[in-house]
């Protein structure tokens, strides 16, 4: 873990208005941060104590809303790719992308039938990497055929398995993507749980701190004689 002395590039402007999580985004906002452990976790100190902040969840919950909201607002960038990719199905996973072309449409893909169980992928969503597409259409075809909530609507069911495959393990990042990455989290409608219902942030009070550690609560805040 590398620690440094600074804090989150999060400006208030740029948070989007949500009802009933002015505190939430306070919160976020305020974070400062001192560094990642494994690649995996932001380490930062709060107003109320330790945060760890788990980086693809904070992605995942980040990318679900994006494509969600683009999706209601009936505007959804998508990168047209340089080379378009052709991916071969099984039968099953081929059957099943037919039935959901129109979803995988509205959430930005560019996907044409090239003929038996073959697909050609020209575009996909704007907020998804464009590497190794055929990789990331099978992964999501494999969610959606192992069930997910049924019950859900299909734009979300396909959201979800997109935001769950595009977005790496771990992933080493700079000081301006993990401003941007706080910044984006605040402005969430849910930042605290990822779209899998697992959490986001995970808070350690200072008080729990201290009485892990042996000291008295609220010793240090009481001036010396």
């Amino acid at each position: 873990i590398v620690f440094g002395d600074w804090s989150s590039d999060v400006c208030s402007s740029d948070l989007a208005p949500a009802p009933g999580l002015a505190g939430a985004r306070d919160e976020i906002a305020g974070l400062r941060v001192l560094g990642c452990l494994r690649k995996t976790y932001l380490v930062a100190e709060g107003a109320r104590g330790l945060v760890l902040i788990d980086q693809r969840a904070a992605h995942k919950r980040i990318l679900f809303e994006r494509l969600l909201r683009n999706v209601r607002d009936k505007c959804q960038p998508c990168q047209q790719l340089l080379l378009p990719a052709t991916v071969e199905l099984g039968l099953q996973d081929s059957r099943l992308l037919q039935r959901q072309l129109g979803t995988f449409r509205e959430l930005g893909f560019g996907i044409e039938p090239f003929g038996g169980d073959t697909f050609l992928v020209t575009a996909v969503p704007a907020s998804l990497p464009d590497r190794d597409v055929g990789g990331l259409l099978r992964d999501m075809l494999d969610d959606l055929r192992e069930g997910g909530g049924p019950d859900r609507p299909e734009q979300v069911r396909v959201a979800q398995a997109a935001c769950r495959h595009a977005v790496p393990e771990r992933s080493e990042l700079s000081r301006e993507e993990i401003g941007r990455l706080l910044t984006d989290l605040a402005a969430a409608e849910l930042p605290y749980t990822c779209p899998d219902g697992k959490p986001v942030i995970v808070n350690l009070p200072f008080r729990d701190l201290e009485k892990r550690f042996g000291k008295r609560l609220g010793k240090e805040d009481t001036p010396e004689a």
